[in-house]
């Protein structure tokens, strides 16, 4: 059994842009399949989507212990977890999990269970488009899908993770980074320590440089993969209004979709973004794209069966805790 009760756990997700909307199921998938708690953190959301999350968390005030303004323009995913850090204490666990994971069954305390002896923290939840979690050769970054170097090292991942807040706490303060640390604005000392740790990138995504830095203080990081749960991926990124570019073909989407490394992911993102419109909506769902790969035709079959079977047990999920 785990040493930390997961009733004792606050989960922090933060909600970009007009996501609530959409995302509020998949976090109600999280709240049913666990007893821990979550807090609504706000980073540049419109005031009419703030006001819904306030009226979900009056309904289930014993899950959802608050809504958190940071920030009215958008900052960082991981500066938005450090304000959090910075501003609440929620006991010896610091934990996020993203809008976009879908849980199927209970799963907070296999990672719970992990988190013991010298483990400071534990990561979870790939993305379903995802085909490699490993640092491309000659990659000058590590991005929020890379868990692992080459060498096997584990980064871990932002998507879900708990670290012990003591060990976290500390490893910040000695070496001066914060959850939202990309790389070039770190101190000297702390560049010197991840370079002799043969770790030394030029830019890291959320989280990834006081991962680094927990293990070089003598921690362990593990990534996690549970089958209970469903991770779409980007779809934070995918409803955020600002820099949304019109493509060649005359829609509208965002400026990162351009990328062809990224073509997968926004598929999948915009995919599930049509079908959660319709489902919510009443409209006819959509048809998944001709002309697909089979391995990405097949994730589309299951971004279908899995985001049908959440609008199924959580369409109500609201109006079902008044």
């Amino acid at each position: 059994m785990p040493v930390i009760d997961e009733a004792d756990i606050t989960f922090n997700v933060v909600w970009t842009g007009g996501s609530f909307d959409y995302l509020q199921y998949f976090v109600a998938s999280q709240i049913a399949n666990s007893r821990a708690r979550f807090r609504f953190v706000v980073n540049a959301c419109a005031p009419a989507q703030v006001e819904a999350m306030r009226r979900a968390a009056a309904r289930c005030p014993d899950r959802i212990v608050e809504v958190l303004v940071v920030s009215e323009e958008l900052i960082g995913h991981g500066v938005a977890l450090e304000i959090v850090r910075q501003r609440r204490d929620d006991g010896r666990v610091f934990a996020a999990i993203d809008p976009d994971i879908k849980a199927n069954a209970p799963f907070v305390e296999d990672l719970l269970a992990l988190l013991v002896g010298d483990v400071v923290a534990v990561s979870s939840a790939t993305e379903v488009w995802s085909t490699t979690n490993v640092v491309p050769e000659g990659s000058w970054g590590v991005a929020g899908e890379h868990f692992y170097d080459r060498d096997g090292f584990t980064f871990g991942g932002p998507h879900l993770v708990l670290y012990r807040r003591d060990a976290l706490d500390a490893t910040c303060d000695r070496w001066g980074v914060t959850l939202g640390s990309a790389g070039p604005e770190i101190p000297v000392p702390t560049r010197a320590r991840l370079e002799e740790f043969g770790r030394s990138f030029a830019v890291f995504d959320t989280g990834k440089i006081v991962n680094v830095l927990l293990q070089a203080d003598g921690g362990h990081v593990v990534q996690h993969e549970l089958e209970q749960l469903v991770h779409i991926g980007g779809m934070s990124h995918y409803f955020e209004p600002s820099g949304q570019v019109v493509a060649d073909d005359g829609t509208t989407r965002p400026g990162w979709a351009r990328h062809e490394n990224v073509r997968d992911r926004f598929l999948v993102a915009r995919y599930t973004a049509e079908l959660l419109d319709a489902l919510r909506t009443g409209a006819e769902p959509p048809v998944a794209p001709d002309g697909l790969a089979p391995p990405l035709q097949a994730k589309m079959e299951r971004v279908h069966a899995e985001v049908v079977d959440l609008m199924e047990a959580h369409r109500g999920w609201q109006s079902d805790r008044a």
